[in-house]
């Protein structure tokens, strides 16, 4: 569905203090876990309330889809961004993968990628757990230039997940190329790869299931973003979360303050491989 958001790095505040507040957007939703950090997926959970068993493989299990009206939500916030004069964020997708390798996604892809090229007022951040898909999937290729409002992340949990999908994203040429690290079950280095990356996200993991967190992983991954600006790298971190019980539970400080760090507007492409 498609909204106003709740989430803090959608949300990004003016000079003059005014914040503007991002929208999430599903094409559609459902998935299947492909890595640790999906083991308590919120939004898995979320569809099962709605009474929507859209969670796995694709052999069995179908995603829902939307009409054409929800498909028009964008292009009412395209036109509001125009006339605030400032970008709006979209997180697209909150309840499923855009690269998903699924039978009846590739229609609703092909719907997508007009729908961004159509609303150059609002930044597409499009966040996966499948980089190795981007580039097949995606129509802008190797060596075309990909609009500047698309932001490409991918979802890191572990080390393990850093060392696999994160080549995979430095090969896609996006103005911005992020990391959400959450949540975060382990300390992760990032130091090979900072060069290249525009953003980290990290948090906690939230519910009642929620995996153990330690504040250290978080200044360790501030601190890298930190040493890579003294090596002259427009690096930028967002602590989202402790995380708890609730994703309030813990709070949202590390060492007496809030870390609320987002690309500039319009970013420089760097070290594009």
């Amino acid at each position: 569905m498609a909204e106003k958001s709740n989430i803090g790095w959608l949300h990004r505040q003016l000079p003059d203090g005014v914040t503007v507040v991002g929208h999430t957007f599903n094409p559609w939703w459902g998935c299947f876990k492909v890595a640790d950090g999906c083991k308590h997926c919120y939004a898995e959970g979320l569809a099962t309330r709605y009474g929507h068993h859209v969670w796995g493989p694709a052999v069995n299990t179908e995603r829902w889809t939307f009409k054409e009206k929800h498909w028009q939500e964008p292009l009412k916030w395209n036109r509001e961004a125009q006339r605030l004069g400032h970008r709006v964020s979209v997180f697209c997708a909150s309840m499923a993968d855009v690269f998903e390798d699924h039978p009846q996604l590739p229609p609703e892809r092909e719907k997508l990628w007009p729908l961004i090229r159509q609303t150059p007022w609002l930044n597409w951040l499009l966040l996966t757990k499948r980089p190795e898909n981007i580039m097949m999937m995606a129509p802008w290729g190797y060596r075309e230039i990909w609009p500047d409002n698309v932001w490409i992340g991918t979802s890191i949990a572990r080390q393990k997940d850093a060392e696999k999908n994160i080549p995979e994203l430095l090969q896609v040429p996006a103005v911005v190329r992020y990391l959400s690290i959450e949540p975060q079950l382990e300390e992760v280095d990032i130091m090979p790869w900072v060069a290249h990356l525009q953003w980290i996200i990290c948090g906690g993991e939230s519910g009642p299931k929620h995996r153990p967190f330690h504040l250290a992983w978080a200044r360790s991954l501030r601190d890298q973003c930190l040493s890579a600006r003294l090596q002259g790298y427009d690096i930028r971190y967002f602590f989202k979360q402790v995380g708890g019980h609730t994703h309030s539970a813990g709070g949202r400080d590390l060492d007496g303050r809030t870390w609320d760090e987002m690309p500039n507007e319009y970013p420089v492409l760097q070290g594009a491989k």
